[in-house]
């Protein structure tokens, strides 16, 4: 059985960028959350499946559930900011954290780093995944034109787009997509890769 409880605690400043945390009482222990208020996507949607886990948020403002499960011989409190990606199956939602007591000073900008610092790792390498995969689409692109499989005039201009993919910029292709905002806000981080145009039939 889990046990889940909805919290409502006192939000402290970390002093770290991107991070809150909480002072909450759960069944009378005093207990520290801390999270990442970065937004995560699942990798497969960055990389153009909409039917994935879009952008999951937790703001700075909003305390996260706990929870731990009565059957476990573990008996931490938990912090429940992820959820169940429909179409793979994994857990997407920010990183966070809970230690035992209501942390200051030190301690909790120590908690807060490390926070910070998981959150950072996946995000970098959500980024890596997503420009293999750009990168691929890039030189699929560039090699259907040198082969003359593909005409320029079927390929988008860059400028004209709404939604990524793989467009022109001059003698340029590229391959985009975005990344969520780190601040959860409407102007995502761009993510782009560069290729030549080829010499080739379509050229």
């Amino acid at each position: 059985m889990v046990r889940t409880r909805t919290n409502s605690g006192d939000v402290v400043e970390t002093g770290v960028p991107l991070t809150s945390a909480a002072h909450v009482v759960v069944d009378g222990e005093p207990i520290t959350v801390c999270w990442s208020t970065i937004p995560v996507a699942c990798t497969d949607y960055l990389v153009g499946d909409v039917a994935s886990q879009g952008a999951v948020h937790q703001p700075a403002d909003q305390v996260p559930d706990l929870w731990r499960s009565s059957n476990s011989s573990r008996s931490d409190w938990q912090v429940r900011t992820e959820v169940m990606c429909g179409t793979c199956g994994q857990m997407i939602g920010p990183w966070a954290l809970a230690e035992p007591g209501h942390l200051e000073g030190d301690e909790l900008t120590d908690l807060a780093c490390e926070v910070a610092d998981l959150a950072d790792q996946e995000r970098e390498g959500q980024r890596a995944k997503l420009i293999a995969a750009l990168t691929d689409d890039a030189e699929d692109v560039a090699n259907r034109l040198a082969d003359g499989d593909l005409e320029l005039s079927e390929v988008p201009d860059l400028e004209a787009m709404t939604e990524p993919g793989v467009g022109l910029r001059g003698n340029q292709i590229v391959a985009w997509a975005t990344m969520p905002a780190l601040d959860g806000g409407d102007d995502p981080e761009i993510v782009e890769v560069f290729r030549r145009l080829p010499q080739g039939p379509a050229s």
